[in-house]
């Protein structure tokens, strides 16, 4: 800290109280200067005593710190009071420039987002959202300082609930929960994900599904998977892309239907590694490192080996609903009279 340099030379020194301020306020300039150059990185960690928001999402315990005008609505139904000791991460909002720019090794780059490794954190530029400088996260995901621009706009708070989301799925996948880019519905009490690239249609089809079986939304665009003992479940998280369908119940997941798009409705059989592939393919959990990705390869293999995952060629017409919803129930009723 500045005034503890500051405190130790004026004691080295034997400086008069008088000469404090401008100590400071060299020993302050100094240090900006070299962290400007990278020769130093400042230290991560938590500025802000009070937290602004605490919520739980998919049993994860999150604390939000920083302008409570720049937190999206979309976490209310999250709201919870937890102890301290079960906190799993603290995001803080610092609404100034970050001090430095010394990001290090580049783990990842795309037209979303840039990711760096340093020995003890990663640091993240957005370069699509202007109101956001950079984040910083230690490796553990424990802590998160995102630097961001204090004007409060509708266009800056989703920015930054769209920038929260990336370090909340990094502590899930720590956690064993890992997100996939899916429309979901409830049927049968179970939920069931409908996957497929941007444009394929997924809300198309399961708007299908609410249509002619009046199976209720429960997330228009992504879905966490984890398990509990031996059962697979979806947990209700406020992330849903821009459908604003989500919900913040958890249900067991019944499984994964793939799409493409095709001129006629077929379901074509896949072997289980193209399963995995396919499921880890429309998988959105940090994929940064060898470890994660081999995290995400192996949950991936384990959806594919112990739950249906369906690959549907399919039109946009109602028979596309039809054809998957009568396979479905047909293999629930046959797994059931296995029982």
């Amino acid at each position: 800290e500045p005034q503890q340099l500051a405190e130790i030379l004026a004691r080295t020194y034997q400086l008069d109280e008088s000469y404090y301020p401008e100590l400071l306020k060299d020993v302050t300039d100094f240090l900006t200067q070299l962290t400007a150059m990278g020769m130093i990185t400042e230290d991560l960690h938590l500025i802000s005593s009070i937290p602004s928001v605490s919520m739980i999402i998919a049993g994860i315990c999150i604390k939000l710190y920083g302008s409570a005008e720049l937190i999206s609505p979309n976490f209310k139904p999250f709201y919870h009071e937890f102890s301290d000791d079960d906190t799993s991460q603290e995001i803080e909002l610092v609404t100034t420039p970050p001090p430095s720019r010394c990001y290090g090794q580049v783990l990842l780059q795309n037209s979303e987002m840039t990711v760096f490794e340093n020995p003890n954190r990663y640091v993240v530029l957005f370069p699509q959202m202007q109101n956001l400088y950079e984040a910083h996260m230690l490796k553990d995901g424990t802590y998160v300082r995102v630097y961001c621009h204090p004007q409060v706009s509708e266009t800056n708070i989703e920015n930054l609930f769209h920038a929260i989301r990336l370090f909340f799925l990094f502590t899930a996948q720590r956690n064993g929960l890992f997100a996939i880019h899916s429309a979901s519905v409830l049927y049968q009490g179970k939920a069931w994900l409908f996957s497929g690239p941007s444009g394929m249609g997924k809300s198309t089809h399961t708007a299908l599904w609410k249509k002619l079986f009046d199976t209720p939304f429960l997330n228009g665009d992504l879905n966490l998977i984890g398990k509990e003992g031996d059962q697979f479940v979806v947990y209700g998280i406020p992330w849903c892309g821009t459908s604003e369908i989500f919900t913040v119940e958890k249900k067991e997941l019944g499984g994964i239907v793939l799409l493409e798009k095709a001129p006629e409705d077929k379901i074509v059989s896949l072997t289980k590694e193209q399963k995995t592939l396919r499921v880890m393919q429309r998988m959105i959990s940090p994929p940064w490192t060898a470890g994660l990705m081999k995290k995400n390869l192996a949950f991936a293999e384990e959806i594919a080996n112990e739950k249906p995952v369906y690959f549907l060629r399919c039109t946009k017409n109602d028979t596309a609903a039809e054809v998957m919803h009568h396979r479905i129930t047909e293999d629930e009723l046959a797994q059931e009279a296995l029982k």
